[in-house]
């Protein structure tokens, strides 16, 4: 299509107009400095930022993030006329190292630093504590001229625009040349997989698949293990069994996989691993296909059919075992691939 030159004329002039709105420079605070400007009162909380409130968990992570010296996004600041520091984007950060050097909250379940469980900011070594005031966060200073619509719409789109990459997705880009992952993703687009498990096309764009065959084999060799970050124990194991890979290793987890899912197609009724909304949830697929792996690494020559299958699907325990809430606790996970696994395993006349 060609585009007029009044059109284009017009076209100019908004993105002038608007582009004027946006002031700002970037800058390096220390976390000292911003600690002691959030306690002096120079900063403040705007009335159109979100009312959600961090748990106890999201704040241990945010620390340790720190204290790995992983990189921190940025955080949005606007300049006031009275020199005070609106919180554009931010909030959570901020009040949270405010009240971790504050001594208001310890960590309790860390993911990687486990040594450090039950520290509160007093407690880590001196060393450490003048590094975490040291450290300085990159963050986005908006001029006092940005006009508040602009800083509104600004947070909307910070917080509602962008879809954050999915735990396979990260996993396909830095485990690329882990040859475990490499065989996971090629199981995920196997036949045997896409007629076992029926995905949506958006599922799949997101590599839920993958994020599925590498829960399977995570769950199905090393469940009694897990203790409580899903994507810490999946992403280990990977690197783990990737780091010693061999032709053997590779042709005995295919064949893991292989066997589960075809004992799986062969004695439970099409769609199995859906629920009354046709989803397929990440708990219930585990219980099941885990479960079946289980059985059959006990008893090879299992047998079932497609009756006594329908009968597990419908069972009270089952349904109890494979909803969301707790669903990745130890012992919830436990709970459900046992459960399969054992009314499998269990003789019937």
């Amino acid at each position: 299509m060609t585009v007029s030159s009044q059109k284009l004329k017009i076209a100019q002039t908004q993105l002038k107009s608007l582009q004027k709105q946006i002031d700002y420079d970037t800058r390096d605070f220390p976390i000292a400095y911003m600690v002691d400007r959030f306690k002096s009162n120079d900063y403040f909380i705007p009335t159109y930022q979100r009312n959600k409130v961090w748990n106890q968990h999201d704040k241990e992570r945010f620390i340790e993030s720190l204290l790995l010296n992983y990189p921190i996004p940025l955080i949005f600041l606007s300049e006031q006329e009275d020199g005070k520091l609106e919180i554009v984007d931010g909030v959570q950060r901020i009040t949270t190292l405010v009240s971790f050097f504050q001594q208001e909250f310890s960590l309790k379940k860390l993911d990687k630093l486990t040594a450090l469980n039950n520290f509160g900011f007093l407690d880590l070594p001196i060393a450490q504590q003048r590094k975490l005031k040291d450290k300085s966060l990159r963050v986005i200073v908006l001029s006092d001229k940005t006009e508040l619509e602009t800083r509104i719409d600004l947070f909307n789109r910070l917080n509602t625009s962008a879809k954050r990459a999915t735990n396979s997705e990260i996993r396909s880009g830095t485990l690329s040349k882990n040859e475990f992952q490499i065989l996971i993703e090629e199981l995920a687009q196997s036949d045997l997989f896409q007629k076992t498990v029926h995905l949506s096309d958006i599922k799949t764009n997101r590599k839920e698949d993958i994020e599925l065959v590498s829960r399977f084999f995570a769950y199905s060799n090393n469940y009694k293990n897990f203790k409580h970050s899903v994507t810490d124990f999946i992403t280990d194991y990977i690197v783990y069994e990737g780091a010693s890979w061999t032709v053997t290793k590779k042709r005995k987890l295919k064949q893991q996989f292989t066997d589960a899912f075809k004992f799986a197609q062969a004695n439970f009724k099409p769609g199995f691993l859906q629920n009354d909304k046709n989803q397929t949830p990440r708990v219930r697929f585990e219980a099941l296909m885990v479960g079946i792996s289980l059985a059959l690494r006990k008893k090879p020559n299992l047998t079932t059919n497609i009756d006594d299958t329908t009968y597990l699907l419908n069972m009270s325990e089952f349904h109890a075992a494979t909803t969301t809430d707790g669903s990745n606790s130890p012992k919830r996970v436990t709970m459900r691939v046992e459960l399969v696994r054992d009314y499998l395993l269990k003789e019937r006349i």
